[in-house]
């Protein structure tokens, strides 16, 4: 039983999270403003998102968070899932994975974690050093650090208006990494920042997009939190890494992994195939 525990505990450290970030993360900033943004995605032969996900960014005094809250809240039930199982009603473990991998969404039981749904990404962005560290996982693999930098951001600003989410906005573009851009700000909002990596212009993105149309990230709620929230970063339980490193690694992404417990019996399984992965940054 003592080495079928050391196996689950191997195979399921890089994917919980949640459990890590208890354990190793650091509060670095308190954020004031939360911010919300309607995140879609298509694809370039397809007229409809395929996906749309309300991602937050959380804006403090030096520092800013940007992610998917459902997406973590999703890996946290894995995490629970784990930690709560008594180990003294474990009979087996099964783990399937590469091409023995195997879909168990019919069996009773089953907690599914799906790689493809929402959006693993963390985006700090740091005022004072006008750096950004990355935090992301790929499949049952480890977790990903990387730094970036603001400075790499040209805008040209516009004089065309209109108005975004019920503010006043000014029209900007961008020419960022193998994409081209178009963006509305608005200094009703005086912050310097916006969803993603994006930031730099004289008040907040309210919406971006690409001129494909392939991404785009609209405001959809804004909100002055009464109670600062803890921005808090896990640094020690990540891989540092080069963006490019990471990206190689993205690519090989597969749709997830699924945990299934009865009468005794744990199968932990990758989901077969492979995540049909566009990047944002494609240079």
């Amino acid at each position: 039983m003592k080495q079928l525990l050391a196996i689950l505990c191997i195979c399921t450290l890089s994917i919980c999270s949640a459990a890590q970030e208890k354990l190793s993360k650091t509060a670095i900033d308190r954020a004031s403003l939360r911010c919300y943004y309607a995140f879609s995605k298509k694809k370039p032969t397809e007229l409809k998102p395929y996906r749309v996900d309300t991602m937050v960014l959380d804006i403090g005094s030096e520092l800013s968070r940007f992610y998917d809250p459902a997406r973590l809240g999703r890996d946290s039930l894995i995490a629970a899932k784990m930690k709560n199982t008594d180990a003294s009603i474990i009979k087996s473990i099964s783990i399937f994975k590469g091409e023995s991998s195997k879909d168990l969404s019919g069996m009773v039981g089953t907690v599914s974690s799906n790689a493809a749904e929402g959006e693993s990404i963390q985006v700090f962005k740091s005022k004072k050093s006008n750096q950004l560290k990355i935090l992301d996982y790929v499949g049952m693999g480890q977790r990903f650090l990387y730094m970036d930098s603001l400075d790499k951001m040209s805008w040209k600003v516009l004089p065309d208006t209109a108005t975004i989410a019920t503010y006043p906005s000014q029209k900007a573009t961008l020419s960022f990494r193998g994409r081209d851009y178009i963006a509305w700000f608005t200094t009703e909002v005086p912050v310097n920042d916006g969803p993603w990596k994006f930031s730099g212009l004289p008040g907040l993105i309210v919406k971006i997009e690409d001129t494909k149309g392939l991404f785009s990230f609209q405001l959809v709620g804004l909100q002055q939190l009464p109670n600062p929230q803890l921005i808090q970063l896990d640094e020690k339980s990540s891989l540092k890494c080069t963006r490019a490193e990471f990206e190689k690694q993205k690519l090989k992404q597969g749709a997830g992994m699924q945990i299934n417990f009865n009468a005794g019996d744990m199968i932990i399984a990758e989901i077969p195939g492979q995540v049909d992965y566009t990047p944002i940054e494609i240079e």
